[in-house]
């Protein structure tokens, strides 16, 4: 298997691990009356408990991040030259499934195109690719949809190849910040370091943006 391929299995591995039963069940944990994914959209009066739950999940994302980045970065220059592009990865796909998790809490049909749609803008505005780069992500994925149904592979799954295109993107920006994993045990910290405060930016983005999308829409709903 190449090093491509083995990014784009991990990267499947990780976005496709979101269970909608299993954030219904996280939901109940935390004190929501909810059965099905219809329900979190009237759930405005209780929603400090859906606040709590994303705040967690996304605390476990942010982790997630900077431990991938404490790994590449910890065995100096050939871990970094051999992980750098599976952990901006690893980041991208962990942030996504979190984005994936949100969207779910916050009332989102992920049958639906124009909520998909929604929750693919919500993602790369908070990672902070600016709306000219989205649009050429999008046709990208839009082309890979098509090739989808005339071919099997994780490589032309539509979520897949959109953290792919992201991670050409954010790769170039992050790995001159991520320098210092060239230094053995020093690098794993920087490394970890950076992933932390890249994904702690991203993920308080996405938490404010749904939020505000939640009670928009409940205003809405309720009129």
């Amino acid at each position: 298997m190449s090093k491509y391929q083995s990014i784009v299995k991990k990267v499947q591995d990780v976005i496709l691990k979101v269970n909608a039963e299993d954030v219904l069940r996280d939901a109940q944990s935390y004190g929501l009356k909810v059965s099905e994914l219809d329900d979190f959209t009237n759930q405005a009066h209780d929603y400090a408990y859906i606040e709590k739950l994303s705040i967690k999940y996304a605390e476990n994302a942010v982790k997630l991040c900077a431990l991938g980045g404490f790994s590449s970065g910890f065995g100096g220059v050939v871990a970094t030259i051999t992980f750098s592009s599976a952990d901006i990865a690893n980041m991208a796909a962990q942030l996504y499934r979190l984005n994936q998790k949100l969207a779910l809490l916050n009332g989102f049909d992920p049958s639906s195109e124009l909520h998909n749609e929604s929750m693919q803008t919500k993602f790369m505005t908070a990672l902070g690719i600016d709306a000219l780069a989205q649009a050429g992500i999008r046709t990208l994925v839009t082309k890979a949809a098509s090739e989808n149904l005339l071919k099997k592979g994780a490589a032309s799954s539509p979520a897949v190849r959109l953290i792919m295109e992201i991670v050409k993107i954010l790769g170039p920006k992050i790995t001159k910040v991520q320098a210092g994993k060239l230094v053995p045990v020093l690098g794993g910290v920087i490394g970890g370091g950076v992933n932390y405060i890249f994904a702690k930016s991203v993920t308080k983005k996405l938490l404010a943006d749904y939020k505000s999308d939640y009670f928009d829409r409940w205003q809405v709903q309720n009129r």
